[in-house]
């Protein structure tokens, strides 16, 4: 049990890291945590936005592409698998962890989860048609292994059925 002398060096203590703490706890939640620049600054929600709208005048709904989740995961999560899109919804069966993946909408989704969560790093390469290539996030600089990264490749355009 600490002394009544420690209770208040301990007080005192814990505002002082709280004041110092200020913005990038306020930012974040999280201490030593600040935005991604790039969401700061809103060049990130630009870039989708951008993305999106490329996409919607791109109109297909009928496509197949290569998805590859990237994460400290066990093989079975980082095996790329081929993904069918027809009428905007995946066909046939599509692995538990790639559900969230399986269509450019379902990417875009998930980029607009991250800048909304104003994570720390977030990395997008947009393809031709507003198609992400590849996207990249850090949640948090104090929580080590938590990064994760989609690839997308081999995207192909299918006649519409």
């Amino acid at each position: 049990m600490p002394t009544r002398r420690a209770r208040p060096i301990a007080l005192v203590l814990a505002a002082l890291a709280a004041a110092t703490a200020g913005p990038a706890v306020a930012a974040t939640g999280r201490p030593g945590d600040q935005p991604d620049p790039r969401i700061a600054d809103g060049s990130a929600q630009r870039a989708l936005d951008a993305a999106r709208a490329s996409w919607r005048a791109y109109g297909v709904r009928h496509y197949r592409m290569r998805v590859r989740q990237q994460c400290f995961c066990p093989l079975q999560y980082t095996t790329p698998r081929t993904i069918t899109v027809r009428r905007g919804k995946p066909v046939g069966r599509v692995a538990e962890h790639l559900r969230s993946l399986a269509t450019v909408p379902r990417l875009f989704a998930r980029i607009q989860e991250a800048i909304d969560a104003d994570v720390v790093r977030l990395d997008v390469d947009y393809g031709r048609h507003g198609v992400p290539r590849s996207f990249y996030v850090d949640r948090s600089l104090m929580i080590a292994d938590e990064e994760r990264g989609v690839g997308v490749d081999r995207f192909t355009r299918l006649r519409g059925r």
